[in-house]
């Protein structure tokens, strides 16, 4: 059933685009909600209240999904929060947006779209393919693995933590949690990613230049102190064998965007050989 659910999440995010199927539009009804009881300072005050905050609607689910006895009826609401936790539709037309203007040579339209999903940048050289890389992970591969192996829970927990730190969202021109919100949000996300972020580049290791990946993925496996986000991007650039144009802007993003999506289809694979063998239900 995880297999499936996925399977039907990462086909029907792509046509399902009201705002509704978005999870942008209910992380925004809950932070109001939430805005109703606390401020949305005392939200961000900590890492511990920002915990609280993402664990109450994971853990509400699970409550839901508790009372439900009908196994189709609970891998229908399964698949229905999933597809609306998967992907961003903002990042999908920003990219869209950004190759259509490179085609046309429109390069101010080129830099816009660029800065605009480069916002959350965190190291330094980090090219706009490795951001591509990185975004792919955290709204799609990541939450797979998450899918796997917590249950759709821990898929709600961790999509509000990305929502959160990568400043999801406005209300009247003014953005849902101050900073230190996103500031707090990035250190949990820091070790959660830790793992799921080696489980991934070792997937861009299989899918690409596999001598080369390597030696970058092993020396960084146990350098916990490295940002999962740098490890992740380098091992994916080195992964992707390539020349390109300087003068080509759509080339190094695009190859790596393809190579993600090899990657993605190998996670797949490797869901259903889990499924298979007992590991996965």
């Amino acid at each position: 059933m995880t297999l499936i659910s996925l399977l039907i999440a990462l086909a029907a995010e792509r046509i399902l685009l009201s705002k509704y199927w978005q999870f942008n539009f209910y992380f925004g009804q809950y932070v109001g909600f939430a805005r109703g009881f606390v401020s949305k300072g005392e939200i961000s005050k900590n890492v511990v209240n920002l915990v609280v905050f993402a664990l109450l609607p994971a853990s509400l689910l699970s409550i839901i999904l508790w009372f439900f006895d009908n196994s189709l009826i609970h891998f229908i609401f399964v698949t229905l929060v999933l597809i609306v936790c998967i992907g961003s539709q903002r990042i999908r037309d920003s990219y869209k947006n950004y190759l259509n203007a490179a085609m046309r040579g429109d390069q101010e339209a080129v830099i816009l779209h660029q800065d605009e999903l480069q916002q959350g940048q965190q190291f330094e050289g980090e090219s706009f393919g490795q951001t591509l890389v990185w975004m792919n992970y955290q709204y799609y591969m990541s939450l797979m693995l998450i899918f796997t192996f917590f249950g759709i829970t821990g898929v709600v927990f961790y999509r509000l933590l990305v929502a959160v730190a990568n400043h999801s969202g406005e209300m009247d021109g003014e953005s849902f949690l101050p900073q230190t919100a996103a500031e707090n949000a990035q250190k949990i996300l820091f070790y959660l990613d830790i793992i799921p972020s080696r489980a991934v580049a070792f997937g861009y290791m299989l899918v690409g230049h596999f001598s080369k990946a390597s030696t970058l993925w092993l020396e960084g496996m146990l350098n916990f102190k490295q940002a999962p986000r740098q490890y992740l991007c380098e091992v994916a650039e080195i992964a992707e064998d390539y020349q390109i144009d300087d003068e080509d802007c759509t080339a190094e993003p695009c190859l790596l965007v393809r190579l993600a999506k090899r990657n993605v289809l190998l996670l797949l694979a490797a869901i259903a050989f889990m499924t298979i063998a007992g590991v996965a239900h």
